[in-house]
């Protein structure tokens, strides 16, 4: 064993509160917000509308780590998105450098702690402790307390490696389709939408992945502390019916797609409907039986997850 039991109880404590301080890592996704990554507003905010963007590593360029060995605060006058994360650079020839292969300069492990990760833990790290391995940046968590680095150095590096390896590949196994549910790969419900939103909001809005929580091995985006509380309190309530599929689809035997911005409140539960250039699904519910097509829909439902 190369951590004593107590540093590992040390080192989770602490990181466990420098994750709560940090924010972002609340999501388990992470190709939609990793680990050192922020959201920034842009422009006037109003009640419908907030222009925000996810920006990795914090700001430092994803490129200096592997082709100058060290980190370097990037410029927001020079960015590139990729996966719905903003990424900084010193120069455009280094946003050209990623844009052609943005997976070599990329961060191990999503972003997250590489020893954070050999002890089954997400560890938010400081952007400016890292090391190079086999051409891959990794970052580490550094407090007054905590080296990570150092602590990943002084272990055996094949079974630190293999530890970690083996927690991301367990992470980022697909969730697609999880239980029949209408989720992607991801595992992120209802196109980032607040599942909450609906009910208190009366509306769709998208939510934060620092807000993020799990239910049912599905993941949510909330808009706030608030809407976490009250999500964690009563989640079946908030939980999409009919695995977030359709619900019209599945009164009539099928599974549809959704717009999660069309949406009804029937009996204080969420249901979603299809809506595109060619079908309104909510209309053609509206023009049943809502207590029927319920009936239907559930029967259907339970069909598709195996019950």
């Amino acid at each position: 064993m190369y951590l004593h039991i107590a540093q590992i109880a040390t080192v989770s404590l602490l990181c466990t509160v420098a994750a709560a301080d940090t924010g972002p890592a609340a999501s388990s996704t992470a190709h939609n917000c990793p680990a050192g990554c922020s959201i920034e507003s842009h422009g006037h905010e109003t009640r419908s509308q907030r222009h925000t963007i996810a920006v990795g590593l914090s700001g430092y360029s994803p490129v200096s780590y592997i082709e100058s060995n060290r980190a370097e605060p990037g410029s927001p006058a020079i960015a590139s998105e990729y996966h719905g994360v903003t990424y900084f650079f010193t120069n455009e020839r280094q946003r050209d450098t990623f844009d052609g292969d943005p997976g070599r300069y990329l961060p191990a492990y999503g972003g997250y702690c590489a020893f954070g990760c050999s002890v089954d833990a997400k560890f938010i790290p400081d952007p400016t402790s890292f090391k190079v391995i086999n051409g891959r940046t990794h970052l580490f968590l550094r407090s007054a307390d905590v080296d990570a680095r150092k602590l990943w150095n002084d272990a055996p590096q094949s079974e630190v490696v293999a530890k970690a390896d083996a927690f991301w590949d367990r992470q980022n196994a697909s969730k697609a389709y999880l239980g029949g549910r209408n989720v992607p790969a991801s595992g992120i419900a209802l196109d980032g939408y607040s599942p909450v939103s609906y009910f208190t909001e009366g509306r769709a809005e998208k939510g934060d992945p620092k807000y993020a929580v799990d239910y049912n091995g599905v993941t949510y985006h909330l808009t706030s502390a608030r809407q976490v509380e009250q999500f964690k309190k009563d989640p079946s309530r908030y939980e999409p019916q009919c695995g977030g599929w359709c619900a019209f689809g599945m009164s009539v035997e099928d599974k549809f797609p959704v717009d999660p911005t069309k949406f009804k409140i029937i009996d204080d539960r969420l249901y979603l409907f299809l809506n595109n250039e060619q079908v309104d699904a909510a209309q053609l519910w509206e023009r049943g039986d809502s207590g029927s097509l319920i009936r239907k829909a559930e029967a259907h439902w339970k069909k598709v997850r195996g019950d």
